[in-house]
């Protein structure tokens, strides 16, 4: 199993549309490929913006996955608390509930 083959088994949404539709999966991670690259934001801009709607959300393996990726990217862990927080801000007191997520992904 190859690298990409593994995140694609740890991420529930990811895991579906492999078993759903191989092509629909390469298809998305295009697209998401295209939307994440340096544009006029940064790639780590968008990656704390991506955070912050996962929180926003309420998707508690979103957070993770993402959570994991901004860590591996180098990305502080006070700015990923700072990203989460504005959307915890946001989505009012029960999206703290779901901004304190980030504290349990390991570094």
């Amino acid at each position: 199993m190859n690298e990409g083959e593994a995140q694609v088994d740890d991420i529930p949404a990811l895991r579906f549309l492999s078993a759903a539709n191989r092509d629909a999966l390469n298809g998305f991670q295009e697209f998401r490929s295209v939307i994440m690259d340096e544009g006029a934001l940064s790639s780590k801009e968008k990656l704390l913006i991506a955070l912050a709607c996962t929180v926003a959300l309420k998707c508690e393996s979103c957070i993770t996955t993402h959570t994991k990726e901004a860590l591996k990217s180098g990305i502080k862990k006070e700015e990923i608390l700072e990203a989460a927080l504005v959307a915890g801000l946001i989505c009012g007191g029960s999206g703290f509930a779901f901004a304190s997520m980030v504290l349990e992904v390991e570094e």
